[in-house]
């Protein structure tokens, strides 16, 4: 079969039935049972003679990893996805988050954006390239894998450490990015290239125990509250990375919002007013996390009966920290805006650094060449995403990794936004068959 023989309405077909039963696997992390998510797509690439093999982290932890081999000219590409999802408050669907609801051309359930969708895109990729006959000069892994949710150490931690064929690898295509939204220009398409890094914190509050009857000054509660309402007014300084000033290059054709951007650049001091003047909701909550470290209050813990003070409570914040920031800077950063909080200590619990891939590398071109083709008003800026991905562990190797899942959002960016990790979590038929072909050509030219 040659590429002008594809039958892409039987692709797209094939790819929604795939898709609504990947779904109904319900691989919510904690605790994951990726297993059986492995086994579906392992069954599906069998079926199209293309081999894989599952490895197991932990009991009920899959892995799965499967390959077309190449003639070795260049070393191999990655195709990246994982298999778990984040929980759901099932109630609050509008339909079954697990059933994979086909409703007017839309396909429901979680993982449906987050990132299932990208799995079998990629799973279909590999199909297509195989059915195809493509004479590969790398090899094309694809990997499925587990515990990307809670950090990745039984996913592509592991394999990194237990897999050799994860080290051997030129580039890396993963979640994070693709997303577009539509400008009267340009439909303006974000490729994730680098990303925020990790610093999670306790921030640990002492006082004096005692009889709630009879108040006082030194409540570790109160100070707690204090701390809190701190948090929640700080503005880190702002800080434009070179990614981030690509970024807002990207849009120097928009009438609408170049203006807004050149006064934010010019004066960053007043950064909350030029971002203010951003229509759009969603973009404003992009660019506002890349400009600025962000500390966002998420677990406390205080006492366990209503008439005792305790003599200890704490806090925990989600820090998300820009290039050429590091976990001690943002414990001083804490320190400092807490100064006047009397008898608190700050812990490191979990960190990652910002990881970053260039833009010059061959994949990144042949990514906007391949977004072109299908949508002639395509443009693809780089970004640094706030949401940490697996592709970090690739970047920290010298890997080059670049987030992309391309789907063209329609209506509000904010309203997509809302969909990932949210209730009601779909993508429409369009943009999966969308994002096949865009993957299936740049995955061909650079393999090719």
């Amino acid at each position: 079969m040659k590429d002008t023989e594809i039958n892409w309405e039987k692709v797209k077909q094939q790819a929604t039935d795939y898709l609504r039963q990947y779904l109904q696997i319900d691989t919510t992390n904690p605790p994951g049972n990726e297993i059986e998510g492995a086994q579906f797509l392992k069954r599906i690439l069998e079926r199209e003679g293309i081999s894989g093999a599952i490895f197991e982290s932990e009991p009920g932890r899959g892995n799965l990893i499967a390959r077309l081999k190449g003639d070795g000219t260049k070393p191999p590409l990655l195709l990246l996805n994982h298999l778990d999802v984040v929980p759901v408050e099932k109630e609050k669907w509008s339909y079954p988050p697990f059933s994979g609801r086909l409703v007017n051309g839309e396909i429901w359930g979680r993982g449906a954006l987050d990132c299932k969708s990208l799995g079998i895109a990629e799973t279909m990729v590999l199909i297509l390239l195989k059915r195809t006959g493509q004479h590969l000069k790398r090899d094309v892994i694809m990997a499925a894998t587990a515990d990307e949710e809670k950090g990745g150490i039984l996913g592509v931690g592991w394999l990194w450490n237990n897999r050799p064929e994860f080290q051997d690898i030129d580039a890396v295509i993963n979640e994070g990015g693709g997303v577009g939204i539509s400008r009267k220009r340009n439909n303006l398409y974000f490729c994730q290239v680098a990303e925020k890094g990790v610093c999670w914190v306790r921030i640990v509050f002492k006082g004096s125990p005692g009889h709630a009857s009879i108040p006082r000054e030194d409540n570790c509660i109160l100070s707690l509250g204090r701390s809190l309402d701190i948090i929640r007014r700080y503005r880190s300084k702002v800080q434009i990375s070179p990614v981030t000033m690509k970024f807002i290059q990207g849009f120097s054709e928009d009438e609408e919002l170049a203006p807004i951007f050149e006064k934010l650049l010019k004066a960053p001091q007043y950064a909350d007013e030029a971002l203010r003047d951003i229509p759009d909701r969603g973009l404003k909550q992009l660019l506002e996390t890349k400009i600025r470290n962000t500390f966002v209050p998420t677990v406390v813990k205080g006492g366990e009966k209503t008439n005792v003070i305790p003599s200890e409570c704490f806090c925990e914040i989600d820090c998300r920290m820009l290039p050429g920031e590091n976990p001690e800077r943002i414990k001083k950063e804490i320190e400092t805006i807490l100064a006047d909080i009397p008898n608190c200590s700050i812990q490191t619990i979990q960190s990652s650094t910002p990881s970053e891939s260039s833009t010059s590398h061959e994949l990144f071109q042949i990514l906007e060449r391949s977004l072109t083709r299908h949508d002639p008003k395509a443009k693809l800026i780089p970004f640094i995403s706030s949401g940490a991905t697996d592709s970090r562990f690739f970047r920290k190797e010298n890997i080059s990794a670049f987030g992309f899942a391309p789907l063209l959002v329609e209506g509000e960016l904010a309203d997509y936004q809302d969909l990932v990790h949210g209730h009601n979590e779909r993508i429409s038929q369009k943009n999966l068959i969308f994002g096949i072909k865009v993957l299936y050509d740049a995955v061909r030219e650079f393999c090719t």
